[in-house]
């Protein structure tokens, strides 16, 4: 069984499927499931759905738990649901960590970081390959949530692009280059100011045996990070320019494998 938030909100069971009706109740759901497992307040919940809450946000609250209840027990999963009186109230879902798929995706991603990190370049790319499998799209799709909750949100986008930035990194460890142009051409397309794919476009080009590629994507990053921002690009791309303008092969491999 699986409750998955990852691209549109689901639970799976048994060769069975739950697509959870309603955009409110959607917003209720993942706001516990972003708990994993943990209490959450009423007054979290009502912040997680409404960036002002209205007089009958915690009655329509109470109603938005129920129908959650309901749609659970077609799956026979409503007793997961539970409400905690005093103090305020609340409600908990309960999960294991493999029931969740953004706990497995966070606990991937770290692990292939470390692993990358360690130059263990064939076991990081399949351990990062793994991760992207669970992303069938943004967090948080059709629900109703706050700029709170949709904050929480957008920090899975940014962990996905950082995924996908490490398997690239893992993937010019193991000796691929240009082929791999595309792929962070696409990252930068979404997420422009990203220094290391930039790093790892710069790379590509120079270990691909494009030299002059090499220099015109670090003319592109600096005419961005000037022009755009205002700002000077950190001292690692510094580096990497400088070991190209050296020709320095051995410096430019190893920062692949930082």
């Amino acid at each position: 069984m699986l409750f998955r938030l990852l691209g549109r909100i689901q639970v799976d069971t048994a060769g069975r499927t739950l697509l959870v009706r309603s955009a409110p109740v959607r917003g209720v759901l993942a706001a516990l499931l972003l708990e994993e497992g943990r209490f959450v307040p009423v007054e979290q919940l009502l912040r997680s759905l409404w960036n002002d809450p209205p007089s009958s946000a915690r009655q329509n609250l109470r109603l938005h738990i129920a129908r959650l209840r309901n749609q659970l027990s077609e799956l026979s999963l409503h007793e997961r649901l539970t409400t905690l009186r005093g103090g305020g109230g609340g409600y908990s879902l309960s999960i294991s960590p493999e029931e969740l798929d953004t706990i497995r995706f966070k606990r991937l991603a770290e692990k292939g970081r470390s692993e990358l990190r360690s130059g263990l370049f064939t076991t990081a790319e399949a351990t990062l390959r793994e991760a992207l499998l669970l992303w069938r799209g943004p967090i948080g799709q059709d629900c109703t949530a706050s700029k709170q909750l949709r904050s929480r949100f957008h920090a899975y986008g940014d962990l996905q692009v950082a995924v996908r930035e490490r398997l690239v990194e893992a993937r010019l460890g193991l000796g691929t280059t240009t082929d791999l142009i595309p792929e962070i051409q696409e990252i930068l397309g979404v997420a422009p100011f990203r220094e290391t794919s930039w790093a790892n476009l710069i790379r590509a080009y120079y270990l691909g045996g494009d030299i002059s590629g090499a220099l015109a994507a670090w003319d592109r990053a600096m005419a961005l990070f000037l022009g755009e921002l205002g700002l000077d690009p950190s001292d690692k791309l510094r580096e990497l320019h400088v070991s190209i303008l050296r020709r320095d092969d051995a410096a430019i491999r190893l920062a692949c494998h930082r």
